[in-house]
Protein backbone atom coordinates (compact mmCIF):
# COMPACT_ATOMS: atom_id res chain seq x y z
CA UNK A 1 0.00 0.00 0.00
CA UNK A 2 2.58 2.09 1.10
CA UNK A 3 4.04 1.57 -2.63
CA UNK A 4 0.84 2.49 -4.36
CA UNK A 5 0.56 5.90 -2.25
CA UNK A 6 4.21 6.74 -3.30
CA UNK A 7 3.64 6.18 -7.00
CA UNK A 8 0.11 8.12 -6.74
CA UNK A 9 2.50 11.05 -4.95
CA UNK A 10 5.04 10.82 -7.86
CA UNK A 11 2.44 10.81 -10.78
CA UNK A 12 0.43 13.69 -8.98
CA UNK A 13 3.72 15.76 -8.44
CA UNK A 14 4.77 15.18 -12.47
CA UNK A 15 1.40 16.11 -13.49
CA UNK A 16 1.32 19.00 -11.56
CA UNK A 17 4.99 20.11 -12.45
CA UNK A 18 4.03 19.57 -16.19
CA UNK A 19 1.06 22.02 -15.63
CA UNK A 20 3.00 24.36 -14.51
CA UNK A 21 5.61 24.16 -17.10
CA UNK A 22 3.12 24.75 -19.74
CA UNK A 23 1.84 27.48 -18.23
CA UNK A 24 5.30 29.13 -18.58
CA UNK A 25 5.70 28.10 -22.22
CA UNK A 26 2.01 29.61 -22.72
CA UNK A 27 2.92 32.97 -20.40
CA UNK A 28 6.15 33.05 -22.41
CA UNK A 29 4.49 33.17 -25.75
CA UNK A 30 1.68 35.63 -24.85
CA UNK A 31 4.48 37.91 -23.70
CA UNK A 32 6.33 37.38 -27.17
CA UNK A 33 4.38 40.14 -29.51
CA UNK A 34 3.04 38.22 -32.71
CA UNK A 35 4.65 38.88 -36.06
CA UNK A 36 3.72 38.00 -39.44
CA UNK A 37 7.49 37.04 -39.93
CA UNK A 38 10.90 38.70 -38.65
CA UNK A 39 11.49 40.84 -42.49
CA UNK A 40 8.49 42.49 -41.72
CA UNK A 41 9.06 43.12 -37.65
CA UNK A 42 12.82 44.46 -39.02
CA UNK A 43 11.29 46.57 -41.51
CA UNK A 44 12.39 50.54 -41.03
CA UNK A 45 14.98 51.94 -39.94
CA UNK A 46 18.13 50.76 -37.97
CA UNK A 47 21.60 52.50 -36.61
CA UNK A 48 24.86 50.71 -36.32
CA UNK A 49 26.10 50.48 -32.45
CA UNK A 50 29.09 48.87 -33.05
CA UNK A 51 30.80 46.81 -35.32
CA UNK A 52 33.24 44.06 -34.23
CA UNK A 53 35.48 42.84 -37.30
CA UNK A 54 38.03 40.39 -36.49
CA UNK A 55 38.03 40.58 -32.88
CA UNK A 56 38.10 44.63 -33.00
CA UNK A 57 35.77 46.45 -31.80
CA UNK A 58 34.45 49.78 -33.33
CA UNK A 59 31.45 51.66 -31.50
CA UNK A 60 32.89 55.18 -32.47
CA UNK A 61 30.51 58.08 -33.48
CA UNK A 62 31.54 57.34 -36.78
CA UNK A 63 29.90 54.23 -37.20
CA UNK A 64 26.73 55.40 -35.63
CA UNK A 65 26.52 57.72 -38.56
CA UNK A 66 25.77 53.85 -40.38
CA UNK A 67 21.96 53.15 -40.80
CA UNK A 68 20.41 50.11 -43.00
CA UNK A 69 16.62 50.78 -44.06
CA UNK A 70 14.97 47.49 -44.09
CA UNK A 71 11.65 46.66 -46.55
CA UNK A 72 8.86 44.00 -45.24
CA UNK A 73 10.17 42.44 -48.76
CA UNK A 74 13.71 41.62 -47.56
CA UNK A 75 15.30 44.48 -49.67
CA UNK A 76 18.00 46.68 -47.85
CA UNK A 77 19.69 49.91 -48.33
CA UNK A 78 22.83 50.74 -46.21
CA UNK A 79 23.31 54.26 -45.71
CA UNK A 80 26.06 56.47 -44.25
CA UNK A 81 25.18 60.21 -43.59
CA UNK A 82 22.03 59.58 -46.02
CA UNK A 83 24.13 58.82 -49.17
CA UNK A 84 23.83 55.35 -50.62
CA UNK A 85 26.67 52.80 -49.49
CA UNK A 86 24.76 49.56 -51.00
CA UNK A 87 21.56 47.85 -51.56
CA UNK A 88 20.40 44.12 -51.56
CA UNK A 89 18.16 41.78 -51.36
CA UNK A 90 18.11 39.25 -48.15
CA UNK A 91 16.79 35.92 -48.00
CA UNK A 92 16.26 34.31 -44.10
CA UNK A 93 15.79 31.19 -41.73
CA UNK A 94 13.78 31.69 -38.85
CA UNK A 95 13.64 28.30 -38.34
CA UNK A 96 17.22 27.97 -38.01
CA UNK A 97 18.82 27.84 -34.61
CA UNK A 98 20.47 30.70 -34.64
CA UNK A 99 18.34 32.04 -37.27
CA UNK A 100 20.07 32.90 -40.63
CA UNK A 101 20.40 34.99 -43.46
CA UNK A 102 21.82 35.72 -46.47
CA UNK A 103 22.27 39.40 -47.85
CA UNK A 104 22.73 39.75 -51.88
CA UNK A 105 24.51 43.18 -52.69
CA UNK A 106 22.49 44.43 -56.29
CA UNK A 107 24.08 47.75 -56.05
CA UNK A 108 26.79 49.55 -54.77
CA UNK A 109 28.18 52.94 -54.51
CA UNK A 110 31.99 51.86 -55.55
CA UNK A 111 30.67 49.03 -57.44
CA UNK A 112 32.53 46.52 -55.11
CA UNK A 113 30.59 43.53 -53.82
CA UNK A 114 27.44 43.73 -56.64
CA UNK A 115 26.30 39.85 -56.50
CA UNK A 116 28.09 38.89 -53.66
CA UNK A 117 26.25 36.98 -50.75
CA UNK A 118 27.10 37.55 -47.36
CA UNK A 119 26.26 34.75 -45.04
CA UNK A 120 24.94 35.20 -41.43
CA UNK A 121 22.95 34.65 -38.48
CA UNK A 122 20.43 37.22 -36.58
CA UNK A 123 19.03 38.24 -33.75
CA UNK A 124 15.76 39.98 -33.35
CA UNK A 125 14.16 42.14 -30.66
CA UNK A 126 11.83 44.71 -31.00
CA UNK A 127 13.88 47.62 -30.53
CA UNK A 128 18.03 46.07 -31.28
CA UNK A 129 19.41 43.39 -33.33
CA UNK A 130 22.63 41.53 -34.00
CA UNK A 131 23.93 39.93 -37.25
CA UNK A 132 27.47 38.28 -37.31
CA UNK A 133 28.45 37.69 -41.35
CA UNK A 134 31.15 36.17 -42.70
CA UNK A 135 33.24 38.25 -44.83
CA UNK A 136 34.65 37.34 -48.44
CA UNK A 137 32.55 34.36 -48.71
CA UNK A 138 33.37 32.74 -45.68
CA UNK A 139 31.23 29.74 -43.87
CA UNK A 140 28.75 31.00 -42.04
CA UNK A 141 29.78 31.90 -38.10
CA UNK A 142 27.63 29.52 -35.72
CA UNK A 143 27.41 32.08 -32.80
CA UNK A 144 27.28 35.53 -32.09
CA UNK A 145 30.73 36.03 -31.58
CA UNK A 146 33.78 37.67 -33.72
CA UNK A 147 37.21 36.53 -32.77
CA UNK A 148 40.39 37.72 -34.37
CA UNK A 149 41.32 36.63 -38.08
CA UNK A 150 37.68 34.61 -37.84
CA UNK A 151 36.57 36.89 -41.16
CA UNK A 152 33.17 37.76 -39.16
CA UNK A 153 31.66 40.65 -38.76
CA UNK A 154 29.28 41.13 -35.54
CA UNK A 155 27.18 44.22 -36.51
CA UNK A 156 24.99 45.59 -33.30
CA UNK A 157 21.97 47.66 -34.56
CA UNK A 158 19.26 49.58 -32.65
CA UNK A 159 16.04 50.43 -33.88
CA UNK A 160 15.07 54.31 -35.28
CA UNK A 161 12.14 55.53 -33.61
CA UNK A 162 9.47 57.30 -36.68
CA UNK A 163 9.02 61.19 -36.02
Amino acid sequence: MAATRFSHMSLAHAVLSGVVALAVIVLGFAATPARADDHEAMAGTWRVTSVDADGTLNDSDQVRRIVVVNQPNGDWTLLIDGNMLAKGTSSIDEAADPKTVDLTVTESSDGNNIGHIFKGIYELGEKTRRVCLARDSGERPTEFFSAAASGHMLVTYEKVEEE
